[in-house]
């Protein structure tokens, strides 16, 4: 199999390619809400035009860029607002410096594993009222944001450990669990695995770290390039082999796919990026072939399906509706919204986090609208967001998807 991708030509990165057509501006959940964000628009390819590396940066609005990259699905002239964006991000915090709140944040693969390890200690400190106030006093994470619960045994242990079924004249798949799956959400990995299985493949975990995303955010992109050639280097040889590797996160699959190529130009990510695919896309695939498909019964349940922004930047459709359109019983409507405003880590800073709650307000109002049984998403923030606003189930698909396989 290989991804309906291409490399982007070098030459899209010129500014003078946006047209000022302000389809951007219409599309940017961050812009509609606040009047301190001047858009995409302006934000990348407008002030790229007399931005000069040799002068201080003064556009501390930039920091207001969620990544949510609809900008660059919405551009007619294809011109990549969110890499522009983000490169000029990079310049103002190089030029300012980043605090320990974001060095704590964006380092979750160093703490994840010892935090899952000790979850009955830290998980009620974490929802402590006065731990939570002194997070919002003395590192600007607001303390209305509800912090995750960590997980144990992680998702890393758990396949270690489990008797896995005989592989024998099974094709071989690799999975790319990304750092969220393995310390606070491990059932979305067993329910990948559950699946991948299903349809016929022996399950691998290659070693793997962090993607990096978190780092890009804040526009660190010199530890991005670090966390993506440590990556490359241990998923390379998988890929080489001839194994496919698959992803649940879109959110990590967009980096991995997107970002480590065209934007951080690391040696080896075309490479890696036709034998990446997201997990849904995979099994739609695997259905069309009619080659060991999973069969489904009759599952009864009103469900709402949420299209994640950086879903939509991988350009392959809404694979995991088309999945949830074979389980029989499912009743599945998609949330006609286009961004629930968490932006990763965006949404648990102090200052940010109002515009991240004023973006959702559309979201719940829609749930609301559909008063579904399940919410599912693919994307880990926003189950979380989906999870603060309404109070409701917030599933990945792929955990719909193993409750609703056949016997057999």
């Amino acid at each position: 199999m290989t991804p309906a991708t291409e490399p982007r030509n070098p030459a899209r990165t010129l500014p003078d390619l946006c047209v000022r057509c302000a389809t951007c501006m219409a599309v940017c959940p961050v812009a509609r809400v606040t009047p301190r964000f001047p858009g995409p628009k302006q934000a990348g390819p407008g002030a790229q035009r007399f931005r000069s590396a040799a002068e201080a940066s003064v556009d501390d609005w930039i920091e207001l860029c969620t990544a949510c990259r609809l900008c660059d699905t919405a551009c007619p002239a294809g011109v990549p607002i969110s890499e522009l964006n983000l490169l000029a991000k990079a310049k103002f915090l190089d030029e300012r410096g980043r605090g320990l709140r974001d060095w704590l944040l964006v380092r979750s693969d160093l703490f994840g594993e010892l935090a899952a390890r000790y979850s009955r200690f830290v998980n009620p400190l974490l929802q402590n009222r006065t731990v939570r106030w002194l997070l919002d006093r003395t590192l600007a994470i607001d303390r209305r944001r509800m912090l995750p619960p960590y997980e144990y045994p992680t998702f890393r242990k758990w396949f270690a450990d489990r008797q896995a079924p005989e592989s024998a004249g099974r094709p071989r798949i690799a999975y790319f669990h990304g750092c969220f799956t393995n310390t606070n959400e491990v059932d979305v990995g067993k329910a990948a695995v559950a699946l991948l299985e299903a349809a016929g493949f022996t399950v691998t975990v290659p070693p793997q770290r962090c993607c990096g995303i978190p780092r890009l955010g804040v526009g660190d992109l010199r530890g991005a390039r670090e966390m993506g050639q440590r990556n490359l280097s241990l998923l390379l040889p998988t890929v080489r082999e001839g194994t496919d590797l698959v992803f649940s996160s879109t959110s990590c699959g967009m980096m991995l796919r997107h970002e480590y190529g065209p934007l951080l130009n690391l040696p080896g990510a075309q490479e890696l990026a036709v034998r990446l695919f997201d997990i849904c896309e995979f099994l739609v695939r695997r259905q069309e072939e009619n080659d060991a498909a999973v069969r489904f019964k009759p599952l009864p349940r009103k469900v709402a399906y949420f299209t994640p922004c950086h879903l939509r930047a991988l350009n392959i459709g809404l694979p995991a509706l088309e999945l949830l359109r074979l389980v029989p019983g499912v009743e599945v409507a998609m949330l006609d919204t286009e961004c629930c405003g968490l932006g990763g880590l965006y949404g648990f800073r102090k200052e940010k986090y109002p515009i991240s709650e004023e973006i959702g307000k559309g979201l719940k109002k829609e749930v609301g609208r559909l008063d579904p049984d399940t919410i599912v998403t693919d994307c880990e923030g926003c189950r979380m967001q989906l999870r603060a606003l309404t109070g409701r189930e917030v599933l990945h698909p792929v955990q719909l998807l193993r409750d609703a396989l056949a016997e057999g």
